[in-house]
């Protein structure tokens, strides 16, 4: 077995999760000593940037520029949406909740111990003389413009790539798009070494990841993601002890894959899931809207009247809470961190058990009262949420499904609608949700509809769960959400069980606010995702939403 050391010099095009995440396994290979990233800084001249404007308007017609006025505007907008969040005390709260990730390349060169070099054209002279200098035996691309050999073979051993699809079948751009257009039951990741063409080079590894039904654009990129990683961490650690055979790419007529054109789009959308993002259009009004009521101070005048008068305050439930996924049960680690920023600005995150005793006793919240809940059973939930709760001093309450604790059971609306796979929660992680200042609340046993199963079933699922989460937390739990949390699923029946079982609090899931009048067996809660900016959250919690309009309006025409 090889004892040598292997120089490894990273060529990037761009500071993004899958690039650091890639960087890290690699350098996570014994025997890999990390000697520099060199970043492409380079900006396209107006010249070339005119060129493509004339020729992708040749390729799509003139409704190219209204979709790239479309997009500018969109961009314009969501900045100014992104400024009523202070960025610098979002990116601090992530570091105080995370100390150990790197959040950017600068971070993750200190933390391998390398330079991190921008050198503007990786093709220029400046790269190649700053990669013969750095001593590199092995060069690793990811995500770069096509190189030239003067770069790429300067290191002694080459340069390999790491390309997100199955070649020579799916060379070019945008990953995971055309498998998904083209209806394959698999997709793959390739590392081959870097030669003159566009992904032609041997192909010395290679994985490959099958696709679920309800595959998405987004859940196939972050599975070719994560798949990538772990195939290149592979590949290097087989080039160090000498056990590579490449493989050349057999010869054929291959189409060189690039961005699909907008008529490619519409048909990719009429039939492959859609992970639910807004169109341009939509997002336009709804930031625009939200702004103008901002701003003009609508939203000001309803937040002092309601919490100050009324006492209205407001419960937003999350489920998941991860960077590996997006979906209508998901919320980015970074967007739950602007949220969590905004809402100790302009509310008051209060625990669900102080919001429950003003409700028992008539008493008027506190002001700009919200709390935070989390339903179900996801491990990220205890890895990603309650580090942020604890670094912004905020309290949350998580709901328990104790029936998936310590399993690698999915919930039944995971199978049915999303492609990725989640962790569930470890006895000890329940128990230690209390150090972050998670409350815990019973959530059933096994996720059940409680407004159809029979009564006798019913009452066993609430009784265990309770039983089972204070064998885990020492604690008497009083706190209980229903699973699915519609009307529909809430039966009079039940709701004197979690009475006289010992409960509290019942909490549904059908949208709108709390005040001290609410049923304290029938607790309002609205449902939460990473489509909640700073500025739709708060805009929710005041029922002034683009969504509430709506509906309000869908009932006016009614």
């Amino acid at each position: 077995m090889s004892t040598s050391r292997l120089k490894v010099a990273f060529l990037v095009g761009g500071d993004t999760q899958s690039t650091r995440e890639s960087i890290t396994a690699v350098c996570a290979v014994a025997g890999v000593e990390p000697v520099g990233i060199l970043l492409d800084t380079h900006q396209l001249p107006l010249k070339s940037r005119l060129r493509n404007l004339r020729r992708n308007i040749r390729r799509e017609g003139i409704g190219y520029i209204g979709k790239r006025l479309l997009g500018v505007v969109r961009d314009w907008l969501d900045g100014i949406a992104d400024r009523l969040v202070d960025q610098n005390e979002v990116e601090q709260l992530m570091r105080r909740a995370f100390p150990r990730e790197a959040f950017t390349l600068p971070e993750l060169a200190d933390q391998i111990g390398c330079p991190l070099e921008r050198v503007g054209n990786l093709n220029h002279s400046l790269a190649a003389e700053r990669l013969r200098a750095l001593g590199a035996d092995l060069g690793v691309v990811l995500g770069t413009r096509v190189l030239k050999r003067s770069t790429f073979g300067v290191p002694p051993r080459g340069s390999i790539n790491l390309h997100k699809g199955e070649v020579p079948r799916f060379r070019g751009l945008p990953p995971a798009f055309w498998e998904l257009f083209e209806g394959v039951a698999e997709a793959g990741v390739t590392v081959h070494y870097v030669d003159e063409g566009l992904d032609t080079g041997t192909v010395i590894g290679a994985g490959r990841v099958k696709l679920h039904p309800r595959e998405t654009w987004m859940s196939l990129r972050r599975k070719l993601d994560e798949l990538g990683s772990a195939v290149l961490a592979d590949t290097v650690a087989r080039l160090l002890e000498g056990e590579v055979a490449g493989q050349p790419q057999p010869a054929g007529s291959w189409p060189t894959r690039t961005r699909p054109t907008a008529a490619q789009l519409r048909e990719f959308e009429a039939r492959v899931p859609s992970d639910g993002a807004d169109s341009d259009l939509r997002r336009i009004l709804k930031t625009a809207l939200h702004l103008g009521q901002f701003y003009t101070g609508i939203w000001w005048m309803l937040r002092h009247w309601r919490t100050g008068l009324t006492g209205r305050g407001g419960i937003i439930l999350h489920h998941r809470v991860n960077s590996r996924s997006w979906d209508a049960l998901t919320t980015q680690t970074r967007v739950l961190a602007e949220q969590l920023v905004v809402l100790k600005r302009y509310y008051q995150v209060v625990k669900t058990t102080e919001l429950v005793r003003c409700i028992q006793e008539r008493r008027k919240l506190p002001d700009g009262a919200v709390a935070i809940h989390f339903d179900d059973c996801y491990r990220d939930v205890y890895q990603c949420a309650a580090p942020l709760l604890q670094a912004a001093d905020a309290p949350g309450t998580m709901f328990i499904a104790t029936g998936f604790i310590d399993t690698d059971r999915m919930f039944a609306h995971d199978e049915q609608k999303y492609a990725l796979r989640f962790d569930n929660l470890r006895s000890e992680e329940v128990s230690r949700l209390a150090r972050y200042g998670v409350e815990v609340g019973a959530h059933t046993v096994n996720h059940v509809d409680l407004g159809v199963i029979p009564a006798e079933q019913a009452h066993w699922e609430l009784a265990e769960s309770k039983r089972r989460l204070e064998e885990l937390t020492g604690q008497e739990i009083r706190l209980f959400s229903f699973p699915f949390g519609k009307e529909s699923n809430i039966r009079d029946q039940v709701r004197r069980m979690v009475r006289e079982g010992g409960f509290d609090a019942l909490f549904s899931a059908h949208g709108g606010g709390v005040s001290k009048d609410s049923d304290p067996y029938d607790i309002h809660r609205f449902g939460c995702n990473s489509r909640y900016r700073a500025i739709d959250l708060m805009m929710e919690l005041e029922g002034i939403s683009l969504h509430h309009w709506a509906q309000k309006l869908l009932r006016l025409l009614k």
